[in-house]
């Protein structure tokens, strides 16, 4: 019997399984962490983001990482988040201070709901969904 198709992208996939070794053997963090920003490199060279929104993005969660861990990891983390802004010619007041906080997120996602909802509710309920979502997806 055939598994059933992922639901990742194939570089999702990849981090969860290189997030899976990170917990099996914590020694290999640091080059875990090195292979992931090589993937996020080669994801960037493959694809048009004119707004460098997901740069921004991934500068943001590299200074704000979703785990503990020790200096040495942070500074490799915080290097590598420098290293995109300056590729990217981004000025420090240009990255959000999380990850989804930048100026078109909160349109981005009352349009995706617009789309997703019409007919179901009208354009003031939808509104105050996205706020709820938007308020949701910044903490």
């Amino acid at each position: 019997m055939a598994t059933p198709p992922s639901k990742l992208s194939p570089s999702q996939e990849l981090m969860a399984r290189l997030m899976r070794i990170v917990r099996t053997c914590p020694q290999a963090a640091g080059e875990m962490l090195d292979l992931m920003f090589l993937v996020s490199q080669i994801e960037a060279a493959t694809s048009v983001d004119r707004e460098y929104r997901d740069a921004k993005r991934v500068i943001s969660r590299l200074r704000h990482p979703l785990w503990e861990m020790g200096p040495a990891d942070r500074a490799k983390l915080l290097t590598a988040a420098e290293a995109i802004r300056r590729v990217c010619r981004l000025a420090e007041d240009e990255i959000p201070s999380a990850p989804i906080a930048d100026a078109g997120e909160r349109a981005r996602v009352e349009a995706r709901l617009h789309a997703a909802l019409a007919g179901e509710f009208d354009a003031a309920q939808i509104a105050r969904v996205t706020g709820i979502v938007a308020a949701v997806l910044q903490n």
